[in-house]
């Protein structure tokens, strides 16, 4: 018998922003802390002592999932799981969309997811890709935990749901125990399960329902704890509880299915310590050595580990002394050791057959892997081709939804033009009616015209005879001034022919006269017989 208890958490990583959700990869070794916004993604092997954070771009990521040491799962708000190679986050693909939660699995290699309908996939690498196939389990399942060897899910049903316990990492081989949850589970939405014990609880709620299996036999039992839960993790003996106050509480899982009433008291509690109350917990399993990592809001991340101490030594218990005995007689005693060495022959030979048969069996045993190898890959290549399928059909999908796009378009378009033909036919009738109807003023147009080259053609023509009248009337009037003419010309000479006797005559005044002409006429009179002289000049010119 032993006992446990928590040390103090000790820093291990700074992510800058709050923690939202973790994940195992125990055959690497290695832990992954994820934060949302900003998306980051930070992968440490278990034994660091500090690491550093890688963006991831275009995710608002909430869940995470180990898939190998080089690829991981990451589910965004949206509910799309996204495959992310971690030497290249960038290259980032969509496997699947609508989905609820991401369950990883410890040993890598695959995990699943609850869609929001609470069917059942399972996510698998192979090849360096990763495939996505539909599990067959029956109901809708609420929620789940995949661990080493073991699968639980929790499907809807009667009370609290039933949780079911499914061996290995395959729930198509039905669960080997069912156990109905009480009545107060019927909200729980988080599973936390190991190899024996499971524990069912709501974040914030103070309830928790713990499972503990046996066999076939699985019983479940509701307990009260002394603050709301921030999260919780399972180990082989022991419940880790992470409440919302900061405080971090180990519980021994046995004590706790013992019926009691009241919160129920921890064996070991510690502060968790560091910026930020605890978030994210998740438990880790190492040489026998079981830590205890703790996500803060801050984005902290730290590690504490999980003491075991062995108890006391009861002390043995006092054996009651043997009865003296007469012994057997030589005759009894030779008769035995014949008896044994014959038995001891018979063993040799069935010593002999046994290993024949075992022969037989690694043999067989040799087959069967070669046949199981021979499965899983086909397994592998069945899933790839099945997802090569499923992204087909879902391009398939994409190119009926844009067809169906396309010809509601191209309906939308006869319907068109069906109506601009109707309206072009309309248009063509309308445009015969006005063709008629041009037709009609162009042979009124002709018969106006017909009527109007009468009426101009006698306009015209007495305006021409008017015109011929006028030009005679002109060339009346153009011989009048020729006339009119030359009289003015002889009138011309003739005043021409005076203004030279008058200037002959004055010449001769002036001659005979001499100087006594001015002396004698008065000024004024000169002034008159010079204006008259001028002005018969001026009419000779």
């Amino acid at each position: 018998m032993s006992t446990s208890h928590l040390e103090s958490p000790r820093k291990i990583l700074e992510l800058g922003t709050g923690t939202t959700a973790s994940a195992w990869l125990g055959s690497s070794g290695l832990v992954a802390f994820l934060t949302s916004r900003p998306a980051r993604i930070a992968v440490t092997p278990v034994t660091a002592t500090s690491g550093e954070a890688i963006d991831l771009p275009r995710i608002t990521a909430q869940e995470v999932a180990l898939l190998s040491k080089d690829v991981a799962l990451v589910r965004d708000k949206e509910g799309t799981v996204w495959s992310v190679p971690l030497g290249d986050p960038y290259r980032v693909r969509e496997i699947v969309r609508d989905m609820r939660t991401l369950l990883p699995r410890p040993s890598g290699e695959g995990a699943f997811a609850i869609s929001d309908e609470g069917k059942v996939l399972t996510l698998s690498l192979g090849r360096g890709e990763v495939g996505a196939r539909p599990v067959e389990v029956p109901g809708r399942v609420r929620a789940g935990d995949a661990g080493d060897g073991v699968t639980y899910l929790l499907a809807e049903g009667e009370q609290g749901g039933q949780l079911r316990v499914y061996p290995g990492t395959t729930p198509e081989r039905g669960p080997s125990a069912r156990v109905t949850l009480p009545a107060e589970a019927a909200e729980f939405d988080q599973v936390r399960g190991g190899r024996v014990y499971c524990a069912v609880f709501k974040r914030g709620g103070t309830g928790l329902c713990l499972v503990i299996r046996d066999g076939a036999r699985a019983e479940a039992s509701l307990v009260t704890l002394e603050a709301p839960i921030a999260d919780a993790v399972v180990t082989e003996t022991s419940v880790v509880v992470a409440f919302a106050n900061g405080k971090l509480a180990l519980y021994d899982a046995a004590s706790l299915a013992t019926p009691s009433e009241g919160p129920r008291a921890p064996v070991s509690t510690t502060a968790a310590g560091g910026k930020g109350r605890p978030r994210v917990l998740l438990a880790t399993t190492t040489k026998g050595a079981t830590s205890i990592w703790i996500g803060t809001a801050e984005g902290e991340v730290l590690r504490a580990a999980v003491v075991e101490a062995a108890a006391a030594p009861e002390p043995p218990a006092a054996e009651p002394a043997a009865p003296v005995v007469q012994g057997p007689s030589t005759e009894e005693v030779e008769a035995l050791r014949k008896e044994v060495a014959s038995l001891r022959g018979a063993l040799a030979e069935k010593g002999r057959d046994v290993e024949t048969v075992k022969t037989l069996l690694d043999e067989r045993h040799r087959e069967v892997e070669t046949v199981k190898t021979l499965l899983g890959e086909r397994d592998r290549e069945v899933a790839t081709v099945k997802t090569l399928l499923d992204e087909k059909g879902r391009e398939v999908d994409g190119l009926k939804v844009l067809l169906d796009e396309k010809g509601r378009e191209v309906d939308g378009l006869k319907s068109l033009l069906d109506e601009k033909g109707r309206e072009v036919d309309g248009l063509k009738s309308l445009l015969d009616e006005k063709g008629r109807e041009v037709d009609g003023l162009k042979s009124l147009l002709d018969e106006k015209g017909r009527e109007v080259d009468g009426r101009l053609k006698s306009l015209l023509d007495e305006k021409g005879r008017e015109v011929d009248g006028l030009k005679a009337l002109l060339d009346e009037k153009g011989r009048e001034l020729e006339r009119v003419q030359g009289g003015l010309e002889t009138s011309k000479r003739d005043l021409a022919r005076a203004l030279e006797d008058l200037r002959e005559e004055r010449a001769k005044y002036e001659q005979s006269l001499g100087k006594r002409l001015d002396g004698v006429l008065p000024e004024r009179v000169r002034s008159g017989v010079d204006f008259v002289v001028s002005l018969v000049e001026n009419r000779r010119r």
